[in-house]
């Protein structure tokens, strides 16, 4: 009788179309994934706040290009940064299409400007290969690995402490 249970219980399972995830060993992190032209990056969802929609953002003269401007969250006033200028992408232009995804740590939060937003998913570290030689630059520091399926992990940690992106207020 404990045989036919264990045949019940895979025929269920088979027939609900509930799938086992894979069991993989070692550390992952789930990343939000998003678009930058046409490549795919992910950031550490610890260090994502929220997503917004592009809206009202004022242009602030006499910062690194980079700065895309300033954004009213909530009655808080974040920098917004372009990291296409940062990484040395081609830039398109800014539309309502576009999303901001607010960067948090203890000390910093701005926003990053980002082409679209497409999941949110599990990467598992163990399976992080090294950035390709040809990425170099100032983009080359901020990533943390590339997925064997091509999506650019940035180190969230390192963009948001980085002296290079903090716009001294003095």
């Amino acid at each position: 009788m404990n045989d036919d249970l264990k045949i019940l219980k895979a025929r269920a399972k088979e027939v609900s179309g509930r799938k086992t995830k894979p069991e993989m060993p070692g550390e992952s992190v789930m990343v939000v994934e998003f678009l930058l032209t046409s490549e795919r990056y992910g950031i550490d969802t610890q260090y994502v706040s929220e997503v917004l929609s592009l809206k009202e953002m004022t242009l602030i003269p006499g910062v690194p290009a980079f700065v895309t401007g300033i954004m009213n969250v909530r009655g808080k006033i974040l920098s917004i940064v372009n990291l296409k200028l940062l990484f040395n992408l081609k830039e398109k232009g800014l539309t309502e299409l576009n999303k901001i995804i607010i960067l948090k740590c203890d000390k910093m939060e701005f926003g990053i400007v980002v082409d679209a937003i497409a999941a949110t998913r599990e990467v598992f570290i163990h399976n992080l290969g090294v950035p390709p030689a040809n990425i170099d630059g100032t983009g080359a520091e901020y990533i943390k690995g590339i997925t064997p399926d091509g999506l650019i992990l940035l180190d969230g940690e390192h963009i948001l402490s980085n002296k290079a992106i903090i716009v001294n207020q003095k």
